[in-house]
């Protein structure tokens, strides 16, 4: 019954606001001052829908990676609208033929890193995101140009609320807990090329991928 009325309740409610947002950016897209704030709007609706099914465990028909990667860096740039945002450079070198199943929990590992780098430039900088097939695994590396991880929470990063800002500390934990779902493995250190840190994920393709044919798509950002 406790479950009943967390889980399924918790997506009953999330689906009426969801509904109020809806209605909000219909109206807000009759005026084309506000027609992009409503794609905004509309597009994180979207990405509320896709996590509420990540709730119900429903099976995800997957996605290329640089699918994935498409909306993922579209919600960061939601929520840096205008020019008074420092600028997040986003730059990728993805195998194209890349896919993973459950493709709304990647989008969320994806969202996670971005925005934690995003804190870690409050002047702007740049987002590396690598990815390619190494034997049996995938291996994918976000990189940023910010202000590094502090020595003392490395050991400790993945932990629920551990963080350098006063509230946070879960977007990382996401992380790991989606990552370990698909057996995989990801490491946090700083970058040894220059400032910045690197995360770096490993992946069973046998677990985390699934057959697709595509067709090259251009690479960069």
């Amino acid at each position: 019954m406790q479950k009943d009325l967390t889980v399924p309740g918790l997506i009953h409610d999330l689906n009426n606001v969801f509904q109020t947002l809806i209605d909000a950016a219909d109206r807000l897209a009759d005026d084309p001052k506000w027609a992009q704030l409503s794609q905004a709007i509309l597009r994180s609706v979207e990405r509320g829908n896709r996590i509420s099914l990540s709730l119900q465990h429903v099976e995800s028909p997957g996605a290329s990676l640089d699918s994935i990667l498409d909306d993922a860096i579209s919600f960061v740039e939601d929520g840096r609208p205008d020019s008074r945002w420092p600028k997040i450079r986003f730059q990728r070198s993805v195998d194209p033929e890349i896919s993973l199943r459950r493709n709304w929990a990647w989008e969320r590992v994806l969202i996670n890193l971005f925005l934690n780098s995003a804190r870690a430039m409050p002047g702007g900088g740049v987002i590396e995101v690598e990815a390619c097939r190494t034997g049996p695994d995938f291996l994918i590396v976000v990189r940023d140009t910010g202000t590094g991880i502090p020595a003392q929470l490395l050991d400790q990063l993945f932990k629920p609320h551990i963080s350098t800002k006063p509230q946070g500390g879960l977007g990382l934990h996401v992380v790991e807990t989606i990552v370990q779902e698909s057996k995989g493995t990801v490491e946090a250190r700083n970058r040894a090329d220059g400032p910045g840190a690197e995360f770096v994920i490993t992946v069973p393709i046998e677990i985390a991928g699934m057959p697709i044919a595509l067709g090259a798509r251009a690479s960069g950002g």
